[in-house]
């Protein structure tokens, strides 16, 4: 049963967290609320989902979606 309930809660937090996307490179700065976003087709890397609070702490919105 507290297996079950931890399971619960995890799935909880996570379905409440903001997803965007950034480039996977050491020199990205920006992060994007849409995949498809017009500021990641320079991405020569590939292109992954984070947290938006772990987007914040190091980068700043892009400029298309302002």
């Amino acid at each position: 049963m507290k297996l079950l309930y931890a399971w619960l809660l995890t799935s909880y937090i996570n379905c409440n967290q903001i997803t965007v996307y950034v480039c996977d490179s050491k020199y990205a700065t920006r992060y994007h609320y849409k995949s498809d976003c017009r500021g990641l087709s320079n991405c020569k890397h590939r292109i992954i989902s984070i947290p938006l609070d772990k987007a914040t702490a190091t980068r700043t919105l892009c400029m298309w979606e302002r």
